[in-house]
Order: C-alpha cells, then structure tokens, then sequence
C-alpha cells in the first residue's frame, strides 16, 4: 500500500502550482488528518454500505469544503476510488515531499529536563550545519532516563550524545573485548 499513498502525494504535490498554496495544502491536509484521527467513527462512516454511498460523499463535501482545491478533490478521488483510510500514510508522504522540498526536517531533542530556547537554538544552529538542511523544527520531549546530555532525532538518524548512550557504547566495548 506504501505505493498508494505515494502515488496520491505524488499526485497533490504535482497539482499545487505555487509554493503559497503547497503551504496552505501542507496545514490543510494537517487539519484534515487531525481532524479524521480525532473522530474513530469516520472511517466506519466513510465506508459503511448501509449509508447511501450520495449521503457519504455530501458530508464529505460539506465537511471539506473549505480546505484548498487540490486537497479537496484528491479526497472526494479518494472516496470515490475506496482509499480514504489511506489518508494518514498519503499525508505522510507528502509531508516527506513538502519537507524534502523546502530543506526542512522535523526534529525531537530528547534531554532529562526541559530545554530553554536558547539551548534549543543552539542544538538548531549546528544540526544545521550537520545536515546541511534549511530550516529544522525542533521539539523538546523530557526522557529522565536519559540520566544527562540529549538525544536527537532527525529523520531515520539519531544522534545519542546522552550519558545512558555513552554507557552502553562503553559496555558495548567491554564486551568485545571481553569476547575477543
């Protein structure tokens, strides 16, 4: 199914003609998939056979009618081809696309307290400079079993600069050595 919801955000991401609007597309979509999440009876609603499939799609228009073009007619494709509960994988996709395009990558910074702004700057400015990329957005989780430093997330990489990370690195070699 992975090939699906690449095609549809392939497909989006292709129909929005202007940077403005691939924005507006992105929080749209964002709303969308927040908003489907937050009611688990849409999915049941959205597929049920019992429910006049005319019906369906009218509180689909209703319900979206707001977001911008392009999202809206991939949803009512979307409906009308049977994958809308292919929803959540499309928008992650095209966020990867979104993201890909503008340099951008979402960050989680793990640390055992919460980190001020300054600090998280600073993590900003050399991730930046690490990965070459324009612009990250960061967000802080508190992990006290981290015991001291921080942990960073950056896509698929992690880099562990944590206390509990530099221990098992060291029991790691121990171990090695001990076997070797």
């Amino acid at each position: 199914m992975a090939n699906v919801s690449s095609n549809y955000a392939n497909a989006l991401f292709k129909a929005v003609k202007n940077e403005d609007t691939l924005t507006e597309v992105k929080k749209d979509f964002s709303k969308v998939v927040k908003n489907v999440h937050n009611v688990p009876e849409f999915n049941d609603f959205i597929t049920n056979p019992k429910i006049a499939r005319d019906e369906r799609k009218a509180v689909l228009k209703r319900v979206f009618s707001e977001v911008e073009g392009p999202l809206y007619n991939m949803l009512l494709i979307l409906f009308d081809k049977g994958k809308m509960t292919e929803l959540e994988n499309i928008h992650e996709d095209f966020i990867e696309q979104y993201n890909e395009r503008f340099s951008q990558e979402h960050v989680v910074v793990e640390s055992v307290y919460k980190l001020s702004s300054d600090e998280l700057d600073d993590i900003g400015k050399f991730f930046i400079k690490e990965t070459g990329l324009k612009k990250l957005m960061i967000e802080n989780e508190v992990k006290e079993d981290l015991i001291g430093g921080i942990r960073v997330f950056i896509g698929t990489k992690v880099y562990d600069a944590s206390v509990r990370g530099q221990l098992n690195t060291l029991r790691n070699q121990f171990k090695e050595h001990a076997n070797s």
